[in-house]
């Protein structure tokens, strides 16, 4: 597996063949991450904040060419998940950006191109893999959010579910950490809670999740994840 490690707070860690973890912080208190798919069409999810564009940029140019990034996946609309869109799609001139209906409007009209939306549970194909949308509207946040599922290695790319403080230096843990991101989203409050918490727990809970890939601390692996999605949903549900 590959690492590499920046002076700066920010390393890039190979979390399966080809599925990279790309994490900035400014002092190892809080993580931000995207994540990249190496394939014959490689997709970046998530482009972080505008001003971080030249750090995310050159962890990627570590393991490809950053000019061939083929697709772009945004979740919602916020700084982190979407700031440097415009860079990443002037830096490679082919990209297209990937969005659920309900925000193909509002980054159409921020984005250098126009979007393509996919429909709900539609699977695009990046060559050997594949990536599929699923709407959640509200969940984690956002009335346009979704999330992404890759289902060849059972990763769901999380979004702001399951954030948690930490972690730089663990990209990967089995540890259960059901409690303390409860007790952080408790205490942060920046999910949704009720219905729409209830619907997008729903929309994902019988996927086979292998890795749990959230923006935000360690992606989970292993047998704690369905134990946090059944805690979340009996916590913030309705």
């Amino acid at each position: 597996m590959f690492t590499h490690i920046n002076a700066n707070f920010t390393r890039i860690d190979e979390i399966v063949p080809n599925i990279y973890k790309l994490s900035i912080s400014n002092n190892k208190k809080f993580v931000f991450s995207q994540f990249l798919i190496l394939d014959e069409r490689p997709m970046l999810i998530h482009t972080g904040r505008s001003n971080w564009f030249e750090q995310t940029y050159e962890l990627v140019s570590s393991v490809c060419d950053a000019s061939k990034l083929h697709y772009i996946g945004l979740c919602h609309l916020e700084a982190d998940e979407c700031g440097a869109l415009n860079q990443w799609l002037e830096a490679a001139p082919q990209a297209k950006t990937i969005v659920s209906p309900l925000n193909q409007s509002n980054m159409d009209d921020f984005a250098l191109r126009p979007t393509t939306a996919l429909k709900n549970n539609f699977a695009l194909s990046l060559g050997k893999r594949d990536i599929i949308l699923i709407e959640t509207p509200h969940f984690p946040h956002g009335w346009e959010g979704c999330i992404f599922y890759q289902p060849q290695e059972e990763i769901l790319f999380c979004s702001d579910l399951a954030a948690h403080p930490g972690q730089f230096e663990e990209p990967i843990t089995e540890k259960d950490l059901t409690e303390s991101i409860i007790n952080f989203q408790q205490k942060v409050g920046f999910m949704s809670e009720g219905k729409s918490f209830t619907r997008g727990i729903e929309a994902i809970e019988n996927l086979p999740i292998k890795y749990l890939a959230t923006m935000h601390g360690s992606i989970i692996h292993g047998e704690s994840i369905s134990k946090l999605l059944s805690k979340m949903k009996q916590t913030f549900g309705s």
